[in-house]
């Protein structure tokens, strides 16, 4: 039993150049919300899950944060796999992993290195909100190498955890055994960790049927890779990628608010989107989907909506996001309101480290003339 506590399951930053390496971060709340009900089905608290536009197949923790690849996903045939995958990730979060080897990274000769370790650029809003919002995260190599290298006895924890989860939930490990027998032993970041033939062994001990995938698994898979067991995801989203639409073609077990969410972020017109739209935040409540509701509000002109506009204002989810004081500097300035317009884009502009900018904004409001909610939520945040 002593090996079983051994096994090793980390899909991590595999190679980097020594030069600084960009990595896209694709807001996308269908793939959000699913990590945030998978949470709930394996009754776990809620971690934020983000998907990173990479070809290689990787699954990472920064900040408390999980990163997954779309590489990852493209490789992923079984939903059991994905979850194994994010319990281990999990279980990192869980255990403070990442901040024990930051501190300890602080108190090296890496101390200065660190704290520029990120180098977040904010895509600005277009005037087409159909193209979405988007941000780059820069890493440096090797400080990340160095954070992502983590110790026998964190996997050791991590991996504690997920087989804990894996037999609580009965989930498959057919296919990770499959992944785990191809993976390349000869790369440098495993010749501190167990051997894959003794995590192979571990999991040969947890046995169990394999599971049906769920319908929003394969949507995702096929949104990713074309290549989902539905085959008629893989049409619609095809379709999409050469820019055919037909808006009344409905897609088993998909509700059309989906389907039309899909085809409006690949630039579709749609009729009466606002109304979909707001049906779509009933059931889907991502913070980064509120955003781009708003956006799509002020980019159409559909002022008689923008109650709801003011309602999100002090949502502790949107206040946290970087677009968040960009968007209601936006909004500020569309209705003529241009002190907290002015404000917020100040905000904005200093917090992407925008120096030009955040001196032309922040000498153009007169701080007396802001509402006290604002000052106490935004700049106490």
């Amino acid at each position: 039993m002593k090996n079983k506590f051994k096994l090793i399951w980390i899909v991590i930053f595999l190679s980097f150049s020594n030069n600084l390496i960009s990595y896209e971060i694709i807001r996308d709340p269908i793939f959000e919300d699913y990590f945030y009900n998978l949470s709930k089905e394996l009754k776990i608290n809620n971690i934020d899950v983000y998907l990173v536009k990479d070809k290689s197949a990787n699954a990472f923790v920064l900040n408390n944060h999980i990163y997954f690849t779309t590489g990852l996903i493209k490789l992923i045939n079984e939903e059991d796999t994905l979850k194994a995958i994010y319990l281990h990730e999990y279980g990192h979060v869980i255990k403070n992993h990442f901040q024990a080897k930051k501190v300890k990274i602080q108190q090296s000769n890496y101390k200065n290195k660190f704290y520029a370790l990120f180098s977040v650029g904010l895509a600005a809003f277009s005037n087409n909100a159909n193209l979405g919002i988007g941000s780059i995260i820069t890493l440096n190599s090797s400080i990340v190498n160095e954070i992502s290298r983590h110790s026998v006895n964190f996997e050791i924890e991590a991996d504690n955890f997920m087989i804990n989860q894996i037999i609580k939930n009965e989930i498959s490990v057919l296919e990770l055994i499959s992944f785990l027998d191809n993976l390349d032993n000869k790369n440098n970041y495993f010749r501190t960790h167990p051997k894959n033939a003794d995590r192979i062994n571990n999991l040969n001990n947890l046995i169990y049927k394999k599971k049906e995938n769920s319908e929003k698994f394969e949507w995702i898979k096929s949104k990713y890779s074309k290549n989902s067991k539905n085959k008629y995801f893989n049409i619609f989203f095809t379709n999409l990628e050469k820019g055919l639409f037909d808006k009344e073609k409905k897609i088993d077990k998909m509700n059309m608010e989906l389907v039309h969410y899909e085809a409006f972020k690949k630039g579709f017109m749609l009729e009466n989107w606002d109304v979909n739209f707001q049906n779509l935040l009933k059931y889907n409540k991502n913070s980064f989907l509120k955003i781009e509701y708003i956006n799509f509000l002020l980019d159409n002109n559909i002022d008689d909506k923008y109650y709801i506009i003011d309602s999100f204002k002090f949502d502790e989810e949107i206040m946290n996001k970087y677009f968040y004081y960009f968007i209601y500097g936006k909004y500020y300035n569309k209705i003529g309101m241009d002190n907290l317009s002015n404000f917020y884009f100040c905000q904005f502009f200093k917090t992407i480290n925008s120096i030009n900018k955040s001196e032309f904004f922040c000498k153009k409001y007169d701080i007396n003339n802001i509402p006290t909610l604002d000052k106490s939520y935004v700049l106490s945040k």
